[in-house]
């Protein structure tokens, strides 16, 4: 009897069961309304990271029960798969060498997505000028909707220049850089001349008015957002206790420049030592890394090299698990005889 039932067992076709797509709030404060209706109301708030099962789509919403068993609707952009919070975490893990370009600020409340698309899940939205870390630079085509499988990727309708940002948290993310300022002190901003500043760094201190220390300033800047290149000036200011103000005592234009600016705290050359920097240019369709040292007023060109190559994209490396062995033939008659079966 025991025998027939095992090869019954054995043979019958296993129940299908449904596994819901999971997703994760990719954000903070992410609210799931009743209804798709604009006045609907919120059912439930969701805390950045909290899980959610996927039990229905419409375009560009989702709908969702939460651990507790709500059930209502938000926007796909709200929530990260799996996958995309791997991405997260890799993102981070291979910018954390990356060198602060300065820090920005926020001109309104602006959206930081996961990657430098419109309709790229917002990670975190930054407040009217509050700030965070400037690591990288990109131009992008502008699509309307993200691209399907299996389908030929919408047309563009622009270009738009982000920023990929470190945060408080360590957390980085992608914004448009057209909502962003940046935060050097206004001594040395006014100097601007109506034109962006693209990066900026302090190169050290230097004795200032009734001894107190000055930076010595670097900026690069561009003409306007959505060029090609990252900068086409870069310019260096010092304190001069002569005029009782910041002095320019390099200043090189015409360039077309990328990003990063990398400092360095003490720099020995042949000229003497002193704190210094590297700027990366284009000419003659290579790229050269031009390394400066700073000597009291003067700043002297010591090296120009090859640049090195730099990664222009985050790499995602999926992660695959090996599928699990199915269960053994004892397993299955275990379970098939358990009490609670």
């Amino acid at each position: 009897m025991l025998l027939t039932a095992v090869f019954l067992f054995g043979c019958a076709p296993e129940p299908e069961q449904t596994q819901l797509e999971e997703a994760f709030a990719a954000r903070g404060a992410v609210t799931i309304k009743e209804e798709l209706k604009p006045n609907a109301p919120v059912v439930a708030t969701l805390n950045m990271g909290e899980r959610v099962e996927i039990v229905g789509r419409r375009r560009r919403f989702v709908h969702v029960r939460t651990a507790a068993g709500v059930e209502g609707w938000t926007r796909d952009s709200e929530l990260a798969t799996p996958q995309l919070l791997d991405f997260m975490k890799q993102q981070q893990a291979q910018t954390a060498d990356d060198p602060s370009q300065g820090t920005f600020l926020a001109l309104y409340p602006m959206n930081i997505h996961l990657e430098p698309y419109r309709w790229s899940p917002t990670v975190y939205q930054l407040q009217e000028e509050e700030s965070a870390e400037l690591l990288r630079r990109k131009l992008v085509d502008r699509l309307p909707e993200k691209p399907q499988d299996g389908k030929p990727p919408p047309s563009p309708t622009g270009i738009d220049d982000w920023y990929l940002l470190r945060l408080s948290n360590g957390q980085v993310g992608w914004v448009l850089s057209a909502g962003m300022y940046s935060g050097i002190p206004d001594e040395v901003k006014q100097y601007a001349e109506r034109r962006r500043i693209s990066s900026y760094a302090s190169l050290g201190k230097a004795e200032g008015s009734e001894g107190a220390a000055k930076d010595i300033w670097l900026w690069t800047q561009v003409e306007s957002n959505k060029l090609p290149y990252d900068f086409d000036v870069f310019r260096v200011f010092k304190w001069s206790g002569r005029v009782n103000g910041y002095q320019t005592i390099k200043i090189e234009y015409g360039l077309e420049g990328y990003l990063p600016i990398v400092t360095y705290p003490q720099l020995e050359t042949r000229f003497g030592t002193g704190p210094g920097f590297s700027v990366i240019v284009e000419r003659n369709e290579q790229r050269l890394q031009r390394t400066y040292v700073v000597l009291s007023f003067r700043v002297q060109l010591v090296e120009e090299k090859p640049a090195p190559l730099m990664q222009d994209t985050i790499r995602f490396e999926e992660k695959v698990e090996p599928p699990a062995p199915p269960p053994s033939l004892v397993d299955r008659i275990r379970e098939w005889w358990s009490p609670s079966a």
